[in-house]
């Protein structure tokens, strides 16, 4: 498995709500759809977003910087996560998560790493590669390095399989 993540972020602030990553009037209910729930990620939080299909896709953004508490304001709601993952975020970089969306993004296979500091450490649209092993995050726009905190082999197993559920049946199947 590749552990590196090269992107370009979008940087949230402090307390990004599961409703302001996708507002519930967008969650598909009867299952979950991530490609229609992404058309919807970030619609109140970017300027002219609101009620525009797509348009937060369409920026090319790879990597959600957030402040603390990342995810917070609901229990156990798997959308928001699966929505950014429709949108094509590949990893989410925060000072710290709210414990059910950091559980939720591994158990749908989207690397969530805590990085104290990295709201000071990165503007909007830089480029960042970052070992989501080992936890080291380099800015490649600006040359600044960070330390985060590499996920586990667990959490790696959870996500090179694609998430728990897969992670599971590729177990139960290992041994048949």
């Amino acid at each position: 498995m590749n552990t590196k993540i090269e992107g370009k972020c979008y940087l949230c602030g402090d307390a990004v709500t599961v409703y302001q990553i996708i507002p519930e009037k967008r969650w598909t209910m009867n299952r979950m759809d991530a490609a229609e729930m992404s058309r919807w990620v970030f619609e109140t939080m970017e300027p002219g977003a609101e009620d525009v299909p797509g348009l937060f896709r369409s920026l090319g953004y790879e990597i959600v910087v957030a402040g603390r508490d990342f995810g917070c304001g609901s229990k156990s709601v798997e959308h928001p996560v699966a929505a950014l993952q429709g949108a094509g975020i590949r990893l989410v970089l925060a000072d710290s998560f709210s414990r059910y969306s950091y559980r939720n993004a591994l158990n749908l296979g989207l690397p969530v790493l805590t990085c104290p500091g990295i709201l000071e450490a990165v503007r909007r649209d830089d480029v960042l590669s970052v070992d989501i092993r080992t936890g080291a995050v380099r800015n490649l726009t600006t040359g600044r390095t960070l330390q985060a905190e590499g996920l586990s082999d667990f959490a790696l197993s959870l996500i090179s399989a694609g998430g728990l559920l897969p992670y599971l049946e590729k177990e139960a199947n290992s041994h048949e």
